[in-house]
């Protein structure tokens, strides 16, 4: 339903997404040699955790915003206070 008014121009339909990334990345498997126990050095984390936000309007517009850490509720708000905001500056001519 929702589809069908974009479709038409009555609504600006959005989608939001949110992915994290992580530059240590944890080993899944290891080589080891035949006879010997399988063992898997821990090794020290590198940074922090990246996550992006981001609202995606199909063949229009893609705005997104990257976060230092988890993203929560607090900045989910804040990414949508600020597409509110930017959208009716764009579009208010």
């Amino acid at each position: 339903m929702l589809e069908l008014f974009a479709a038409t121009g009555e609504i600006d339909l959005k989608y939001l997404d949110e992915s994290g990334f992580c530059a240590w990345s944890e080993p899944g498997y290891t080589y080891y040699f035949r006879g010997e126990q399988k063992r898997l050095e821990q090794t020290g984390r590198r940074g922090r955790r990246l996550s992006i936000i981001g609202f995606l309007q199909p063949l229009i517009s893609f705005v997104y915003g990257l976060v230092i850490g988890g993203v929560d509720s607090k900045s989910y708000i804040q990414m949508m206070e600020l597409e509110a905001f930017l959208g009716t500056k764009i579009w208010s001519y």
